[in-house]
């Protein structure tokens, strides 16, 4: 006797529109989510920690790309990781994380754990990783994704956890320099 198929739900995060899409089970999303940088901190921070959780890199070309690794010194941000890398995450619910609370884990699957270029005769390793779909906090993203609206993240955190199958979400659209661009950076 052969096994029933396991239910799988697709979400797309397309980190250039930093939108959220798909549909587990009969439910649909569609809404704005932040990706590295610290994009997606919580407003009205006090001008001292925006200045040590680097607020200001949010618009800067490196937030944006994916191979952009956080770097601290001394408990001090240096450089704010970049977006979420492209490929395919399976999504677990998690209920009480530290710090973020009630989040999901977003697992790498094997496309995921490098950069697939066509200017590229292999993978190219980005050595990133231990991303979550959080909610909003005083020091935004390093990579991992913050919806802009709690009710979106609250109704996708209860989506993913009552799903009896499989979520799985493919990061699109997402920028990243090559090892030659960034003077031997990488792994």
């Amino acid at each position: 006797m052969t096994q029933p198929a396991t239910k799988i739900a697709r979400l797309e995060y397309n980190a250039a529109r930093e939108r959220l899409t798909g549909a587990i089970g009969e439910l649909h999303f569609n809404f704005i989510a932040y990706s590295g940088g610290s994009r997606g901190h919580t407003a009205h921070i006090k001008t001292r920690l925006a200045k040590a959780y680097l607020h200001t890199q949010a618009d800067s070309l490196f937030s944006h790309l994916a191979t952009t690794k956080t770097i601290e010194k001394n408990e001090t941000f240096i450089q704010r990781g970049g977006t979420l890398p492209p490929g395919h995450y399976r999504c677990q619910y998690l209920e009480d994380h530290p710090p973020f609370g009630p989040c999901i884990q977003l697992v790498q699957t094997r496309d995921a754990l490098a950069i697939h270029s066509p200017f590229s005769p292999f993978p190219i390793p980005h050595g990133r990783g231990g991303f979550f779909i959080h909610g909003s906090g005083p020091k935004g993203s390093d990579g991992c994704i913050v919806p802009s609206d709690p009710a979106d993240r609250q109704r996708l955190n209860k989506a993913v956890r009552d799903f009896e199958g499989k979520v799985v979400l493919e990061v699109t659209h997402v920028s990243y320099m090559l090892p030659a661009e960034l003077g031997g950076q990488l792994a």
